[in-house]
């Protein structure tokens, strides 16, 4: 049986609220970046993948100015990076180490699922692992970019206004679980990906 490693590297990319228009601070109070090492050694871990529940909790703070500013409201998304200017393909895993010789080619992208949840749904795409990524830079939004403002505490899809993971847990916390099915396909080896997730407010 071939083996393969795969390093899952999250890294949270962090706004601290420095020249908002309309928002007083937008914020991420999440842990620093997550390093997960997906190991698979048996079939059943290719056939069926290997599954982290809670990978990461995002927890957003979003302070509106001291006189309030109906325009206060932000958008929330994850991007894929592979490290292209490295030589690896857009569409790959990026290689750190081969093991054995052979034709067959380097994981993709697309083997990598994402599911996004918090207590509201307040999410389009909670609650489903879905395939977000197919190539570098890919970005997925978690909460879009939305002219109409939602205010916290309404519990429901696209809460975008000021809030917190304090007095709003239900609204500004997503849990973040992530699953790699790579089958048997891919040339064994150690690979590597870092995903990103960025909060900034929207200010059209």
């Amino acid at each position: 049986m071939k083996k393969v490693i795969f390093l899952l590297l999250f890294q949270l990319s962090y706004w601290l609220g420095y020249g908002q228009v309309h928002c007083g601070g937008v914020d991420f109070i999440t842990p620093d970046p997550v390093s997960l090492k997906l190991q698979f050694t048996s079939f059943s871990e290719y056939a069926s993948g290997v599954t982290i529940i809670g990978a990461t909790t995002l927890k957003l703070v979003i302070t509106d100015k001291a006189v309030i500013d109906p325009d206060c409201r932000w958008f929330l998304t994850m991007e894929i990076e592979n490290n292209p200017l490295g030589g690896t393909s857009t569409k790959d895993w990026e290689t750190l180490v081969q093991f054995g010789t052979g034709s067959a080619p380097e994981p993709t992208l697309d083997i990598l699922e994402v599911r996004i949840s918090n207590n509201c749904v307040t999410s389009p795409i909670d609650g489903v692992f879905t395939k977000h990524f197919t190539d570098h830079g890919d970005i997925q939004d978690i909460i879009a970019k939305l002219i109409t403002r939602v205010n916290a505490g309404s519990c429901i899809s696209n809460v975008n206004g000021p809030g917190d993971y304090l007095t709003n847990y239900n609204e500004y916390t997503f849990r973040v679980d992530v699953r790699v099915v790579p089958s048997l396909n891919f040339k064994p080896g150690i690979y590597q990906v870092n995903l990103k997730f960025h909060l900034e407010e929207y200010s059209p």
